[in-house]
């Protein structure tokens, strides 16, 4: 391939440098999350996290919460159910499905906290003292 202008511009994609720290992120929080023993991944911590603080949320509410596709979310919980993690309920009539931590989903969330929390010093560490201004600019994208 003949490189050009172009080219060279598209190796400093905004997007794909946000996408592959996203993965070297989430890596981090898998390495660590792995070490509490359970088989759980960084997606679905963040799937608890955000059915546990919404009071009987509807997938809709998750996946608008999480900015996370319907399927992809589902294609989770399905996992997490069969897991025994969560419990999903149909409202009348079939129309909304809502959603709500079992006993095991939180005993989840209290054994991996500590990890998390490891993951989460370590990012911090490696973002020093951009992190508060890299979160801002996060914030600011996240409403387009």
């Amino acid at each position: 391939m003949k490189v050009n202008k172009n080219t060279l511009e598209f190796n400093e994609c905004i997007c794909t440098s946000i996408r592959k720290s996203s993965r070297h992120i989430s890596n981090i929080y898998k390495s660590f999350i792995k070490q509490s023993g359970l088989t759980i991944n960084p997606n679905q911590v963040s799937i608890l996290v955000s059915t546990s603080l919404l009071d009987c949320p509807s997938i809709s509410e998750i996946s608008k919460n999480l900015s996370m596709e319907r399927t992809t979310l589902l294609r989770n919980f399905n996992v997490m159910k069969n897991l025994g993690l969560i419990e999903i309920y149909a409202t009348s009539g079939n129309r909304q499905k809502l959603a709500k931590l079992t006993k095991e989903g939180e005993d989840v969330l209290l054994k991996i906290y500590p990890f998390w929390k490891m993951a989460q010093n370590k990012v911090k560490e490696v973002m020093g003292d951009d992190l508060e201004k890299f979160q801002k600019n996060l914030k600011k994208v996240s409403t387009l």
